[in-house]
């Protein structure tokens, strides 16, 4: 009888041992689980946070831009329409009222321009497609550019369309303004599982150690952030640039 007693008593204090150290296991278990999902949100926090510093920096950007076009081309022509409307012996010249009347078409040509620098509106109206071979017409006699599609492109949300939309209006600045190049490819390849845009150009490339010094590639990659998407650069001294472009399909 004692001895089952003592049995009991051992086999007790042995399910209490192994009930204390479950329960200890389980709660560091949960405990690191926490501390993981806290250790996540923070860095969740961080990147959106990010995101929303680099896309205010895009915006000023932009805004400058647009400041600087206001200033250097609509406000210069607008003070010489101003002369020319102020001075008595216009009206009296044919060749007075000539240059007036070529200067109100350029002026109407450079608020279209702005208008659409602030906001794409062909995007959603005609869609992503017909708005990209309509900016490749405007450039095509200066730079000669390729649209290659492989499948269907498949329409998106309009803010991703409009951030690829700059990807490409900004890559294609820069090759005119930097990159010497003849030609220029778009190749985009929207499939069942990936979306892939490629850029390329066949100009003089660069060093991609100085890819953010001064080439105004910080508002593409910021754009690319925003979206979610994985993109590399790749580019070699006479041997042109190319940006690639990824996102998965949920």
């Amino acid at each position: 009888m004692v001895v089952n007693i003592q049995y009991i008593v051992i086999m007790i204090v042995v399910l209490s041992i192994i009930i204390i150290t479950s329960f200890a296991v389980y709660r560091a278990f949960i405990q690191k689980i926490i501390r993981e999902k806290s250790r996540q949100h923070l860095l969740e926090l961080e990147h959106q946070k990010e995101i929303s510093t680099q896309y205010i920096s895009v915006q000023e950007s932009e805004r400058q831009r647009i400041a600087e076009v206001l200033h250097d081309d609509v406000g210069s022509k607008l003070n010489i329409l101003s002369l020319w409307i102020h001075n008595e012996d216009t009206w009296n010249n044919e060749r007075s009222k000539e240059i007036i009347a070529q200067q109100i078409p350029a002026l109407i040509e450079a608020t279209r321009t702005i208008s659409h620098s602030l906001y794409p509106v062909n995007l959603e109206k005609f869609g992503f497609i017909f708005t990209l071979e309509a900016l490749i017409a405007n450039v095509n006699e200066s730079l000669p550019i390729e649209l290659l599609l492989n499948y269907t492109y498949q329409k998106r949300p309009l803010y991703f369309e409009v951030q690829i939309y700059r990807i490409i209006q900004e890559f294609l600045s820069n090759v005119i303004k930097h990159a010497k190049a003849t030609e220029m490819l778009i190749h985009i390849r929207d499939s069942d599982t990936l979306l892939a845009i490629i850029l390329s150009d066949n100009g003089v490339g660069f060093d991609t150690d100085l890819l953010k010094k001064g080439m105004g590639l910080n508002n593409i990659d910021s754009r690319i952030q925003s979206i979610t998407a994985l993109s590399k650069w790749k580019s070699k001294k006479d041997k042109g640039t190319r940006l690639i472009i990824t996102l998965l399909k949920q």
